[in-house]
């Protein structure tokens, strides 16, 4: 202890404590770089606490897949990945004829003078899964035949227009055609200067596609 505080030695006394003052600004020196130096550091640790409480979902180069911020981007991810993709509506099948039944009405089985006879044709889908029919103009006809079987009219020798149109029909649903009859007789090309039907009884056909309903009978009193 006292060759601390009293230094024995060749030299002189005040040379020795200049050294041991030097020595102890040194060793200052040394703690104050050292405190510096853990000081720096610490604003980059805290810059990525800012930015992970910013952006928790971020996942850093150095973050492996257990950590919080790995799972928060796998649970991010996902959804996208299973996330449902849209399909094309289900095509509509043409109705086979089978499928269908084609039937023909009149408004009335006889006609007095000057009424115009009305006949309706109506397919009917009488399956059990829905499908398309093609319905117009173009694919029905009317004939009205007269008591010996000769064709005294029909749609097609003067028909103005063939305008059809695909419908979906359900099990049960049917579409209905309408046509009405001058009471003038018709022949291919329609044309003009045709006569007039005679009263009597006359046979009323029609057809869809070719397909063709039950006939009906129609009475013309005058």
């Amino acid at each position: 202890m006292s060759s601390v505080l009293h230094p024995v030695g060749p030299e002189r006394r005040a040379t020795y404590w200049r050294r041991r003052l030097v020595a102890v600004l040194l060793l200052v020196l040394l703690g104050v770089a050292a405190a510096l130096g853990v000081r720096a550091l610490l604003p980059e640790a805290s810059s990525q606490q800012a930015v992970a409480r910013l952006d928790p979902d971020r996942v850093s180069p150095t973050l492996g897949a257990g950590t919080p911020s790995a799972e928060a981007a796998a649970a991010t991810a996902s959804p996208s990945a299973t996330a449902p993709t849209s399909s094309a509506p289900e095509r509509v099948e043409p109705c086979t004829r089978d499928a269908l039944e084609v039937a023909l009405t009149s408004e009335a089985t006889a006609y007095g003078p000057g009424v115009t006879p009305r006949f309706v044709l109506t397919v009917r889908n009488a399956s059990e899964t829905t499908c398309s029919a093609e319905i117009g103009s173009g694919m029905r006809s009317f004939a009205v035949l007269d008591a010996s079987g000769e064709q005294v009219w029909s749609s097609a020798d003067c028909q103005s227009s063939t305008s059809s149109q695909d419908y979906e029909l359900e099990p049960g649903d049917s579409r209905s055609m309408r046509t009405t009859w001058s009471r003038q007789r018709s022949a291919a090309g329609c044309p003009d200067g045709q006569p007039v039907a005679e009263a009597g009884t006359y046979t009323v056909q029609g057809s869809w596609n070719d397909v063709a309903a039950e006939p009906l009978t129609v009475t013309l009193t005058g």
